[in-house]
């Protein structure tokens, strides 16, 4: 069962790894431009949805890792695992991150990209509350993502520490 503890963390890690730095990527390169180029909704950044989008390839992992995180801390619970309190706290980001991103693509997203009577201004002001509510969604996938990682060493430890008979 720690095999599987130990497992289940790591895909976690590597699943909120993928989110934040997605969302930095989106961040940093993309969010820039949503207001520089003319035309319609779904021009802007090229599309948002577009061939080579990088929100393509990280939009189906953030399900399947709030799901992970939840199994995790399931079985890191009822393992009794040192990490059980660590894995609740990166459950809890997690929840408050994908919460957040809720909020960013019914909102934001929305009419940022797919509402063809978005005038400009609206668009200026929608990517500058994306810009605020990514921050936010950072700080907490990153929060997550720091507590996972603790709660990997835990296990790690735990697991290694049970295969030396110690």
């Amino acid at each position: 069962m720690r095999r599987l503890l130990l497992g289940l963390v790591a895909c976690s890690v590597l699943g909120h790894a993928h989110w934040f730095f997605g969302n930095l990527y989106e961040g940093l390169v993309l969010a820039p431009g949503w207001t520089s180029v003319a035309g319609g909704p779904l021009e802007v950044a090229g599309g948002v949805l577009a061939q080579g989008s990088p929100v393509r390839y990280y939009i189906p992992l953030t399900p399947l890792t709030v799901l992970v995180t939840a199994a995790a801390a399931v079985v890191g619970w009822r393992t009794r695992s040192a990490a059980r309190r660590t894995l609740l706290i990166g459950l809890t980001l997690t929840t408050v991150a994908a919460a957040v991103t809720g909020y960013i693509v019914g909102q934001i997203n929305l009419d940022l990209f797919f509402d063809a009577a978005t005038s400009p201004d609206s668009r200026e002001a929608l990517a500058d509350r994306w810009t605020l509510w990514n921050y936010v969604r950072l700080a907490t996938v990153g929060s997550a993502l720091a507590a996972l990682i603790a709660a990997w060493w835990m296990c790690a430890a735990e697991w290694f520490s049970g295969r030396t008979g110690g």
